[in-house]
């Protein structure tokens, strides 16, 4: 059984990490879901995601608290484009670490895939009053702010402040792409 589970582990490591780097090699999870602007994604292997759900999900029953399977649970949901139970695993992590600024992110996100773009800009907000510097929290507030309000300026503002925290990171390179295509 413990060798199951290491090898569970093992694969939902190699996931999350191929999602980490697709995500910035795509510009961030703030723009890799994007598709229909012609970004080209190559498929990889496919993935037993039930099998994963699940023990992830005995985990969880073992330890409700258990906020890393929590997250992972949140993300793994995510890449599946199920963006209400994203945010419900996501939601759950803030519940018991109130302070994870990334989980803020991420409900954020996911609300604004599912068209509830100002709900998901109060989640970014919360966020930035845990972390200020979250590089990728003002990077996807921009993208929300843009793509999901209309609002150029404000998304313009941000992408200058995830420029700003390090022009030469993935997401101040991501922030300079938007920032060259979005109006003044």
């Amino acid at each position: 059984m413990q060798n199951k589970n290491s090898i569970v582990w093992v694969i939902v490591v190699v996931i999350v990490v191929i999602a980490a780097v697709g995500g910035y090699l795509l510009g961030s999870r703030s723009g890799d879901k994007n598709y229909s602007q012609g970004e080209n994604v190559s498929a990889s292997a496919p993935v037993n995601h039930a099998g994963i759900i699940s023990d992830l999900n005995g985990k969880i029953k073992n330890n409700p608290k258990d906020t890393e399977a929590l997250f992972t649970l949140a993300d793994i949901y995510f890449d599946m484009k199920q963006f209400d139970t994203a945010a419900e695993y996501y939601k759950k992590v803030i519940a018991i670490k109130p302070d994870n600024a990334d989980a803020y992110k991420e409900i954020g996100l996911a609300l604004h895939y599912l068209g509830k773009s100002a709900e998901g800009l109060g989640y970014i907000e919360e966020g930035l009053k845990r972390n200020q510097y979250n590089q990728k929290m003002w990077l996807t507030k921009g993208f929300i702010l843009a793509y999901g309000m209309n609002d150029l300026k404000g998304a313009r503002l941000a992408w200058e402040k995830t420029k700003a925290l390090d022009p030469e990171s993935q997401g101040g390179k991501a922030a300079a792409e938007y920032l060259a295509k979005t109006p003044k």
